[in-house]
């Protein structure tokens, strides 16, 4: 090229360009860093560039010329307003414009645009609206339909007092009202052996499939329904209650789908279907060891002291399960929180603070609770026992325990498990059969966990005392099996239980939480003195007065362990220590 460096070539190569380098020539195809480096130097024709720029507009040119021409498109359309005007816009567009702004509508951006959230509203209307109810289809007869509505309102509201119905409202205007709402008291109610329930259970997740997943309704009666069904929800019994605890998600879900966490002034409907809300979510996660969403925050103060007054009699039973429930989370927060390397101290210090939290909790709570129907006050006693239980839960968690692993403080606390343990199942084995027939899912846990606990305890115990082996920790072996009495308390439970189930096939027990709990439990008092022997070997019976750790038991001479109780010996079933975890997990998982 016989052209000056100047005027042709770029002042900077392109190796110096890409170093960021001064790039200063030496020749006409060579510069001093490329000569010096030995690199090659090469140089690039500024009219190639400017050339190569006009062939091919930059994206900002294209996209401004788009702008231009939807500009002129949009000035166009309101000046005609015509009826076609938006096919003309859209054929307009077709030849001008990407594929992907084909099928734009421009009016229809500009309306999207005042609104920040995404999408379409979800339908008002049910997708299942007009189909016959099980009353229309033959399936239950108007008689029984009334007794049913009639069963919930007089017995089931008064242990889950969230959800009510009117005073003389009818089986026939609930079900054209509120026909979900209807579907769930009646699968409630029916009781663990009808022949519809498994019907009725397919109908009432067919509602929510459709309804609640699949087109995004929301509104007051699916939510009231769904708190219905979960809270006696029994059916079907899952490993790790999958269903159920979709359920639980989807309520507190629709709770802030509503808008019924910061709605100024919600009705009383709204109020108590907030605080059922945060009691089976708080509840349930919490047991079934899942993340809870709901906290207590000033909304939950709120809904209590609004309807804390209301001419409901069962508004007034609400409050104290609130109470109770948020204590309870606040016992998870701490106990998660808590280090291992905070010892015997840590727990003393954390066991008294919580004590007298919840002494304060408890005064509250027994001042009124004598004037509440018997099955209110059974339901909340039992709560009770169960908080109790749980102050005592820091002595199974090994690791807090490791430099002082037969502390006095842990012994009593083990202690304090199976002694409040047994307490929450002798309180539920003598509930009335009608009142069985009806525990809420959430006693259903609170049994899972009595029934955990207790052989943990046990057994922890056992290990503590005959570590080493000596001959003087005998009577002390005997005092704390015979204190215990597991096979004999759990077999009584089970058996009070299993009336829920009358009339049920041993498969359909199975697929029923109640059922499938009756099973797993005999299933432990088999397993039980297996595990017994395995720690202290045979162990000698005597008639004595033993004191572990200030706590007295009174030991009645018998043959340890005794075959009434515990069965024949020789049938117990071998299981190693893994299955026996897997086992026990059944219930200490779901607690």
């Amino acid at each position: 090229m016989n052209v000056t460096i100047s005027t042709v070539k770029r002042r900077a190569c392109v190796a110096c360009t890409t170093a960021k380098a001064k790039c200063t020539p030496q020749a006409v195809n060579l510069c001093q860093r490329c000569a010096r480096l030995g690199k090659s130097c090469t140089y690039l024709d500024l009219p190639q560039i400017k050339r190569k720029h006009k062939a091919a507009p930059s994206r900002v040119e294209v996209l401004e010329k788009k702008v231009d021409q939807l500009t002129s498109q949009l000035a166009a359309l309101t000046r005609q307003n015509g009826p076609d005007t938006s096919n003309q816009l859209t054929n307009n567009l077709g030849s001008s414009c990407d594929p992907e702004l084909d099928s734009t509508n421009i009016v229809a951006l500009l309306e999207v645009a005042q609104d920040p959230s995404h999408g379409l509203n979800p339908p008002t209307s049910s997708i299942l609206e007009g189909q016959p109810s099980i009353v229309d289809q033959g399936l239950l007869s108007e008689a029984e339909a009334e007794r049913l509505v009639m069963t919930f309102h007089t017995d089931l509201v008064s242990t889950f007092p969230f959800v009510l119905i009117a005073n003389g409202e009818t089986a026939a205007r609930l079900r054209d009202r509120e026909p979900f709402l209807f579907l769930c008291i009646v699968a409630v109610t029916m009781g663990s052996a009808h022949p519809l329930r498994k019907i009725v259970a397919e109908e009432i997740m067919k509602h929510i499939t459709l309804r609640v997943v699949a087109r995004s309704e929301r509104n007051l009666e699916l939510f009231r329904g769904l708190l219905v069904y979960i809270a006696w929800y029994s059916y079907p019994a899952e490993r790790y209650h999958p269903q159920l605890l979709l359920l639980v998600q989807l309520c507190v879900s629709m709770l802030y789908d509503l808008g019924l966490h910061r709605k100024p002034s919600p009705n009383l409907d709204e109020q108590r279907v907030l605080l059922g809300t945060y009691w089976l979510s708080v509840g349930l996660c919490g047991t079934l060891g899942r993340p809870v969403i709901m906290k207590h925050d000033v909304r939950i103060d709120e809904c209590i002291e609004g309807i804390i007054s209301t001419e409901h009699l069962s508004d007034r039973w609400i409050a104290p399960f609130i109470h109770l429930q948020s204590f309870l989370a606040t016992v998870d927060e701490v106990y998660a929180s808590m280090q291992s390397s905070g010892g015997t101290v840590l727990v003393q210090v954390t066991r008294g603070s919580l004590q007298r939290k919840f002494d304060s909790v408890r005064e509250c709570i027994e001042k009124d609770i004598s004037s509440y129907p018997s099955s209110t006050e059974n339901a909340i006693r039992t709560e009770i026992k169960y908080v109790e239980m749980r102050l005592e839960e820091l002595s199974l968690r090994g690791e807090l325990w490791i430099a002082e692993p037969t502390s006095a403080v842990r012994t009593t606390m083990l202690v304090g498990v199976i002694q409040r343990s047994k307490e929450l199942i002798h309180m539920v084995k003598n509930l009335p059969v009608s009142e069985i027939a009806h525990i809420t899912i959430s006693t259903s846990a609170r049994i899972c966990a009595a029934v955990g606990y207790i052989p943990t305890a046990v057994l922890t115990l056992l290990n503590l005392i005959t570590s080493p082996i000596d001959s003087s920790m005998e009577a002390q072996v005997q005092a704390v099996v015979d204190a215990a009495e597991y096979p004999k308390v759990v077999t009584e439970l089970a058996n009070a239980l299993e009336t829920k189930c009358e009339g049920m096939s041993a498969a359909d027990k199975e697929t029923d939480i109640v059922g499938s709990l009756c099973s797993k439990m005999r299933l432990l008092a088999r397993c039980y003195p297996y595990q017994i022997r395995a720690i202290v070997g045979s162990a000698p019976s005597q008639e004595s007065m033993i004191a572990v750790h200030n706590n007295e038991f009174a030991v009645t001479p018998q043959v340890w362990p005794d075959g009434s109780t515990y069965g024949d010996l020789d049938d117990m079933f071998p299981i190693d220590d893994i299955q026996w975890d897997s086992l026990l997990s059944d219930f200490t998982g779901f607690s």
